[in-house]
């Protein structure tokens, strides 16, 4: 998750010591997963798909029985097992949400808590079967990802705790502000460009570099937007507690889930 800034303005050290520990236990482990590739990156995709829907499930009160999340796994498996292409994934969501929306419909249940609590398996679901695939045929373009959404988690919450200032979605999130998003943005942007040459990316103009970096930083931003819009809808404060420092697997892993779609329409589309 992209923290832009954490709720007092002053600089926890005692806190920012935890999320220091927690990165740099939960970093490498997942790094290399990703160089190792399978079977380990399917493990741990295993592993934190259904952490996060538990953390769904508890947020949003959605059982686990409920047959939206076994789509999830069998869209997980088809990413593991199966030809791993993310458009006939995406197919597939998509016409098994559209039967299970229609049965809620049918049940007359009200339509608009419904797609949310429905959404947010979808969003995890399609979140990690573009993470799988990244993994499987392009893992230096998941590093790139990961360096960045990592740097910016950092630059954004170091700048927004010591500059404080204008808040930036006051209703959805008290904590975020402008000196968190500015900051964290162009730190990860300096990342991208920095080590984009080590993970292949093959971008030679600079512009389009830049463009492409501080572009995935806000894509990032949203994805942390989003989790904290159905964090406050639900009225929790974290999604779980099983990351010291850090709140739940969910908070950290929102900006990910959504810098991973936006790199999947861009390979799909061939933009780099």
């Amino acid at each position: 998750m992209v923290q832009l800034s954490p709720p007092k303005s002053s600089f926890d050290q005692s806190n920012f010591g935890k999320r220091t520990l927690s990165t740099a236990i939960g970093g490498p482990l997942a790094i290399g997963a990703v160089l190792l590739g399978t079977p380990y990156v399917d493990g741990l995709a295993i592993l934190l798909t259904g952490t996060l829907l538990w953390e769904w499930s508890k947020m949003s009160g959605l059982p686990l029985t409920h047959p939206i999340n076994g789509l999830i796994a069998f869209l997980i498996g088809w990413a593991i097992l199966g030809p791993g292409a993310f458009l006939a994934s995406f197919c597939l969501m998509l016409a098994g949400f559209s039967l299970i929306f229609y049965y809620h419909y049918r049940l007359k249940t009200k339509l608009i808590p419904s797609l949310v609590l429905l959404s947010g398996p979808v969003y995890i679901g399609l979140g990690m079967t573009a993470i799988l695939n990244l993994a499987k045929f392009s893992p230096l373009t998941l590093l790139w990802a990961l360096m960045i959404v990592w740097t910016t988690d950092i630059g954004a919450y170091v700048v927004g705790s010591i500059v404080g200032g204008p808040k930036l979605v006051p209703v959805i999130s008290p904590g975020k502000t402008w000196a968190g998003f500015v900051g964290g943005s162009m730190l990860g942007s300096a990342m991208g460009i920095t080590i984009a040459p080590y993970c292949q990316i093959g971008i030679e103009s600079q512009i389009m570099m830049f463009s492409l970096t501080i572009l995935t930083t806000f894509v990032g931003h949203t994805g942390d937007i989003l989790e904290s819009a159905a964090k406050r809808l639900f009225k929790v404060k974290d999604s779980s507690h099983i990351i010291p420092g850090h709140g739940g697997l969910l908070d950290r892993i929102d900006s990910l889930l959504l810098v991973a779609l936006f790199f999947i329409i861009l390979k799909y589309f061939k933009i780099f």
